[in-house]
């Protein structure tokens, strides 16, 4: 509104209008107009217009929409104005005006209500007019615009303005703190090296979220362990509303070399991002911020990984990592140079000023280390951010399959070992596709069927093969015993409360989901096929009538399911980092009560040796959440865990050589857990709490 301008509510306004005042409007179809001006004009009673050619015309207006229809309003009022306002007259009337754009040539100067001259530059005045039609705001619109602009403009870090757009989570005070140290002291710049558990992927989140929404970051490079991709992924996704495109996805694919240019967010594996053509493509881009996930991969700078990251062209880097010193100090010295070359000055000079000769892993000169390191380092401890886990109680429940189930599994598994050993040969079977149809098997006969039929369809495949595939299916499609099913029931009669229950496929969960409502039991059932709104509305459930919530991996990812305290394993993936993000889910900062996991495996297959191995070994249902990812890290293997255990169990002879080769494995990750104590507690000695970030 333009003229006398006073702060009124909607009802004294018209009493304050003056002849003169305006109010701006923008055509809406034929003999209808649109208030552009939404703020407290609802009460105003418009009884008739006087049109650009003086004739007074009755109207109505509705306050819902701010429509204005006016009977006999039979041209629009000319397309090639500045602006059109509803003048008013007295009450009721009103009067159209238009403000006419100025002829091409013309002087663009204007003279503002309070004096103050201007003027549009020719060129940019010619866009204007030549342009698309005028778009309009409203102003509650311009006023959301305006809000943005100051925020984007914000001079300091001292205030987070991405706040706010944070969701699906409870951001705790350190994380917090943590950003505001990176952005401030660091100007974005940083080692961030929090104990396993306290949230350095939300603290880089936050440091990402807050640069993009100061424009202060378009082009973004993720670099992590190809297990964390689709982790990594989702949390930006649903915490920040970032979206990353991963190297593996179709649409960054379709644009082969060219992705690397179209794409400004990507997150890519470190070994798949070292090798060409990835790793000149990468190479030839400015990076606005490159995110480095389990960066102790990085701690040796003669490996052609660290080579990469040192060439990387960059304006702002994180390097997240619990431990970033294992063998000698010189790993620290890298670690900082790719975030500060000459911070320690060289690798020579740092040796000769803080290593001690004797040991590689004792420093010397301590307070001047840490003097320098407080430049780039942060580590939040949980001892002195006040956090605590509560404990897990796993019980593994090993379940005798019958005759005819112990028959199709041993069918099965023989078909499935005699063609990995050839998987990759022309016309053979691919080998994810064995190994799905094994973990099926592991799942129950429904899974299996249908795993089978689909593979059974697959005209690329050996007609031997397609008719062995067809009648394994059909042998599994006969089969009516589920002991696995039954065990459960049993043990929800010995556990009463609220419990999510996971299986890897939607066979399986749909024979639970009948079993389970035969029972009696109130089940909220949830997977990736669902709509946002079904997820939603089956956690909801699962809060509140609903005992069970039956879910897929969908389940596993992103969701805050901790008033439930209890999980159980149906199936298990041969991963074990995707059985952490099941517990997870539950088992996490905020938790208030112990947490209950329960397995459920047949006895003598593949599940049931991962699962022992998991147990015996790394005692994995007593680790913090994260931990079981730095142990498996130790491994240096670029392989998933579970394509190592594919291999082992491919190549063995019969079940003791396969007991045998799972025991050497699990020596190995027992000595890469050690190795994590190891470094764990060196780390503790060399750093203590002296690099928290500032309140």
């Amino acid at each position: 509104m333009t003229g006398s301008h006073r702060s009124t509510t909607s009802v004294e306004l018209e009493s304050h209008l003056e002849p003169g005042d305006r109010f701006e409007v923008g055509c809406a179809g034929p003999d209808q107009l649109r208030l552009l001006t939404e703020s407290a004009i609802d009460d105003i009673s418009i009884h008739s217009l006087q049109d650009v050619q003086g004739r007074t015309l009755p109207a109505s207006f509705n306050p819902k929409n701010h429509l204005l229809t006016v009977e006999g309003l039979d041209r629009a009022p000319p397309e090639c104005c500045a602006a059109l306002w509803m003048e008013y007259q007295e009450p009721g009337r009103f009067r159209l005006v238009i403000e006419p754009m100025p002829p091409n040539g013309a002087d663009t100067e204007r003279t503002t209500e309070q004096g103050l001259r201007l003027a549009f530059d020719q060129r940019d005045w010619e866009l204007l007019r030549t342009g698309p039609a005028q778009p309009t705001a409203t102003l509650a619109e311009l006023d959301l615009a305006l809000r943005a602009a100051r925020l984007a403009t914000h001079a300091g870090f001292d205030r987070l303005i991405c706040l706010p757009m944070v969701r699906d989570m409870e951001l705790l005070e350190h994380q917090i703190r943590t950003a505001k140290t990176v952005l401030q002291r660091f100007r974005g710049r940083a080692l961030l090296c929090d104990e396993v558990g306290l949230g350095k992927t939300i603290e880089a989140g936050l440091v990402l979220a807050e640069l993009v929404m100061r424009g202060l970051a378009r082009s973004v490079l993720v670099l992590t362990p190809p297990s964390l991709i689709e982790q990594w992924q989702g949390e930006m996704r649903r915490k920040f509303s970032l979206e990353i495109v991963n190297q593996d996805d179709p649409a960054f694919r379709q644009k082969g070399a060219d992705a690397w240019t179209q794409f400004d967010r990507v997150i890519v594996s470190l070994h798949t991002a070292k090798r060409e053509p990835h790793r000149s493509a990468i190479l030839a881009r400015q990076w606005d911020l490159v995110i480095v996930d389990e960066a102790h991969h990085l701690r040796n700078r003669n490996t052609q990984m660290w080579k990469f990251a040192s060439e990387l062209r960059k304006q702002f880097i994180l390097l997240l990592t619990a431990t970033p010193v294992q063998n000698n100090l010189d790993e620290l010295f890298n670690l900082v140079t790719l975030l500060e070359p000459g911070l320690l000055s060289t690798a020579k000079q740092f040796q000769r000023r803080f290593v001690d000769r004797k040991d590689k892993l004792t420093p010397r000169n301590v307070s001047e280390l840490h003097t320098l390191l407080s430049e780039v380092m942060v580590r939040n401890r949980r001892s002195t951010v006040g956090l605590q886990f509560t404990r897990r109680w796993a019980r593994t429940d090993r379940v005798v399959l019958t005759a005819q189930e112990r028959a199709l599994y041993d069918d099965v598994t023989r078909f499935v070992r005699l063609h990995l050993r050839s998987a990759g040969a022309k016309g053979g079977i691919a080998r994810m596709a064995l190994i799905a149809l094994q973990m099926a098997m592991g799942s129950s006969s429904k899974a299996a069927a249908s795993t089978l039929q689909n593979m059974a369809e697959n005209d690329k495949l050996a007609a031997a093969d397609r008719d062995a595939l067809a009648q394994l299916a059909d042998q599994a499609r006969r089969l009516s015993d589920h002991s696995k099913v039954d065990r459960l029931l049993q043990l929800l009669d010995e556990y009463p409360d609220k419990l999510v229950l996971f299986t890897q496929f939607r066979a399986t969960q749909e024979l639970l989901q009948r079993r389970l409502t035969e029972a009696r039991h109130e089940v909220a059932v949830f997977h990736g096929g669902l709509s946002r709104l079904d997820k939603e509305a089956a956690v909801e459930r699962f809060r509140g009538p609903a005992r069970l919530l039956l879910a897929t991996e969908a389940g596993s990812e992103g969701r805050n399911l901790q008033f439930a305290h209890a999980v159980c394993n149906f199936d298990l993936p041969w991963n074990p980092m995707k059985i952490e993000q099941r517990i997870g889910r539950l088992s996490r900062i905020g938790q208030t009560h112990d947490v209950h996991v329960f397995n459920l495996v047949a006895a003598d297959t593949v599940e049931a040796a991962v699962l022992h191995l998991l147990e015996a070994k790394l005692n994995m249902f007593e680790l913090v959440i994260g931990e079981i990812d730095m142990i498996l890290g130790n491994l240096e293997e670029e392989r998933e865990f579970q394509e190592v255990v594919a291999d082992l169990w491919a190549e063995c002879n019969d079940q003791d050589d396969f007991a045998r080769r799972m025991e050497e494995l699990g020596n190995r990750l027992l000595a890469a857990k050690d190795a994590y104590v190891e470094q764990r507690t060196h780390d503790d000695k060399l750093f203590g709490d002296r690099f928290a970030p500032e309140a």
